[in-house]
């Protein structure tokens, strides 16, 4: 709490997340941003991610601090027998369980949905496969690099690099679905405040992904059933001949996305001195551009017919005389023109820019935090408030087998019994 006294939303939900790497913590941290008690369970070797995703000093990385904040975190290894009177006793003091570990793991050490619900029948369990459990790949482990092409979202966002896609960062699919997790969840408890009922929620990155490409992953018969013959004609030719990634996709905008190359009102241009980023989505937005810009687009033009060899000219052309005009003024003079005309937009800033930027800091969107072993650092704050039940940034990441000691006690578990645990290894890090 702060020192107004007032509690999160979620106050009084304990949480215990049993998920490594980042989409299930990410819900954890949302969660526990609305004030849940979240406990991490790691292995005795403690998560993955401690050591990747750029490490600063052994054990702890950007990655996994940033992902964990707000939580308490103890060591148990789920694999043994021996552990299994401590996953019961937490399966009874949790509300939610989020479980993200092999499909194929669940029924070998007791943490499917039935596991728990036989112990907790209120329980809300949470479980991620990141393909998804059914179909030719269900089960499988899978990253948002995977998904990304099996969603088809590398061929909206990625960039070539030497004929083939080049991943782009960061994973959205990830956080994506913790967001989706978080919401799985409250939506679970709501119902479970009215009836009772604890229930399973199955979230995957795969999923995620197609929801987040939104119009682009779409197909409607009115639009498109007449332009597959001729959109995988054209494709099976370009892959017989072994073209690239950046002739494929041009494939695909020709025949799915005619005149978005064009699409000089919703993207970023180069200035004198950087970048703005210009966002207009409605004729009433791209016509006030073209009355501050002086832009003439000959798709308002009466006749203009972009399947023709000079429409696609014409179009070339005036991108091309957008970008020019673009380039020659500067960043701030773009974008105080812009704004007196009523037109969204802003600088573009490179990472290490929005931790000044006034817009962000004031809004609370960038916190500061402090970490015992990494001292201060910044990073996003929560992405929405509530006036009632505040929304508030925690304790900075647990270090490996932080509070194990402290959540056994609470559990029942005594002194002794904790000695005997930790030195059979069942508990503690490794």
């Amino acid at each position: 709490m702060e020192a107004d006294g007032r509690p999160g939303a979620l106050a009084g939900i304990r949480v215990l997340e049993i998920a490594q790497a980042l989409a299930v913590p990410f819900a954890g941290i949302l969660l526990a941003d609305m004030g849940a008690d979240v406990v991490k369970v790691e292995p005795p070797g403690g998560d993955g991610i401690r050591y990747t995703m750029e490490p600063i000093v052994p054990g702890e990385s950007k990655g996994f601090t940033l992902v964990n904040r707000g939580k308490r975190g103890i060591c148990l290894d789920v694999t043994r027998p021996e552990g299994r009177p401590v996953l019961e006793r937490l399966a009874r003091w949790a509300d939610v369980v989020m479980v993200s570990l092999k499909p194929a793991d669940l029924p070998r050490y007791g943490l499917r949905y039935e596991d728990f619900a036989a112990i907790n029948p209120r329980v809300v369990y949470l479980e991620h496969a990141p393909l998804g459990k059914r179909g030719p790949f269900g089960g499988d482990p899978g990253y948002d690099v995977v998904v990304r092409g099996m969603s088809g979202t590398a061929v909206l966002t990625a960039r070539e690099r030497d004929g083939a896609p080049m991943n782009i960062r960061p994973a959205f699919n990830d956080m994506g679905t913790g967001a989706f997790s978080a919401l799985g969840v409250v939506a679970a408890l709501r119902h479970r405040d009215l009836t009772g009922e604890g229930q399973r929620i199955e979230t995957s990155l795969l999923g995620t992904s197609m929801a987040l490409g939104h119009q682009l992953l779409s197909w409607f018969g009115v639009t498109d059933a007449q332009k597959d013959g001729p959109y995988r004609e054209e494709m099976a030719e370009a892959r017989a001949r072994g073209d690239g990634f950046a002739e494929q996709r041009a494939i695909w905008e020709r025949h799915y996305v005619r005149g978005g190359y064009a699409n000089i009102y919703f993207r970023h241009y180069r200035t004198k001195d950087g970048f703005v980023s210009v966002g207009c989505l409605s004729p009433q937005l791209n016509a006030r551009f073209r009355e501050v810009t002086g832009v003439r687009d000959p798709r308002t033009e009466p006749g203009f017919d972009l399947g023709t060899a000079e429409g696609y000219d014409r179009l070339t052309q005036l991108v091309r005389e957008t970008e020019d005009l673009f380039g020659s003024r500067t960043t701030g003079d773009w974008v105080t023109v812009l704004r007196a005309g009523g037109i969204p937009c802003g600088p573009l800033n490179f990472p290490p820019d929005v931790f000044n930027d006034p817009q962000l800091v004031e809004n609370g969107y960038v916190v500061e935090m402090e970490h015992p072993l990494l001292g201060p650092y910044k990073t996003f704050g929560p992405a929405l408030q509530m006036d009632v039940t505040p929304v508030r940034v925690g304790a900075s990441a647990p270090q490996l087998d932080e509070h194990t000691d402290a959540v056994l006690g609470e559990l029942g578990f005594g002194p002794g019994e904790i000695g005997a645990l930790r030195a059979a290894g069942v508990v503690g890090r490794g």
